[in-house]
């Protein structure tokens, strides 16, 4: 039963909630918009937003935290370095917050199925914000990367890129049967050693073995003792993910190299 295979993740604090998100920088500039409603249905239907200055609609990605349906918010994200480093080169950036399992009747499916409001209200607001809905990208840890995997297997909003933070357990029973020949390109990274049993390589592995198979582009990456391929050159998993993002743009990179 899929309660019994979360169950002890979700009872479970998500310590990596803190690691997930990438390098970290305490400079990172303040939202343009913050606690957005994007939805009238749960406490929790808010998100922030960077706009990028641009004279072009920009790409957007959008973030997703972990917490195992049961924790975590968004303002983590606030932290992330790639705030800084890439809303002045024309990328926007969203952080997203999402009802839990105790405001679904511990649903999963539901909490997966109400993410996807947050995206369609950025295409509502994409003239407004100067963002466009055709380069959406998303991303997220733990329980955000089973969201982000929704978002673009799941549903159809047209993501254009995916990247998975600590692929978790559930990833059979909520994303893996979603993966569909023709979806989105997707980079997946698990720091974890093959003793983490919420976070376990093979996760991450299966997700990209599937991929391979529909003949989607994908990336797999992990740290020493995880099993899994290094990533190239030393460069953080962030930043090769923002090169896969900026790939699926159809746009040169013009960020860090390491």
């Amino acid at each position: 039963m899929l309660k019994q295979t979360l169950m002890n993740w979700i009872g479970l604090p998500t310590l990596l909630i803190a690691l997930c998100v990438g390098s970290l920088c305490q400079g990172a500039p303040a939202p343009t918009e913050k606690n957005v409603r994007y939805s009238d249905k749960y406490e929790r239907s808010v998100l922030d937003f960077w706009k990028a200055k641009s004279s072009k609609p920009t790409p957007v990605v959008v973030y997703f935290h972990g917490g195992g349906f049961k924790q975590g918010d968004k303002s983590h994200f606030h932290r992330s370095r790639l705030i800084d480093e890439f809303v002045p080169k024309g990328v926007s950036f969203v952080t997203v917050n999402y009802p839990f399992l105790k405001h679904t009747n511990n649903n999963y499916f539901t909490i997966l199925k109400h993410t996807e409001e947050a995206i369609k209200f950025l295409h509502s607001k994409a003239r407004e914000w100067g963002i466009d809905p055709r380069r959406i990208a998303v991303s997220g840890s733990s329980a955000g990367a089973l969201i982000s995997g929704h978002l673009g297997y799941g549903s159809n909003l047209k993501i254009s890129a995916v990247y998975a933070i600590q692929q978790p357990i559930g990833t059979e029973q909520l994303m893996l049967n979603k993966v569909r020949k023709g979806g989105p390109p997707i980079m997946l990274y698990t720091s974890s050693s093959t003793k983490d049993r919420i976070h376990h390589p093979r996760y991450a592995q299966m997700v990209h073995d599937k991929c391979k198979k529909l003949g989607i582009y994908s990336e797999l990456y992990g740290r020493n003792g995880s099993g899994l391929p290094a990533l190239p050159g030393n460069i953080r998993p962030e930043y090769q993910a923002m090169k896969m993002f900026y790939k699926a743009w159809r746009m040169k990179y013009n960020g860090p190299s390491r």
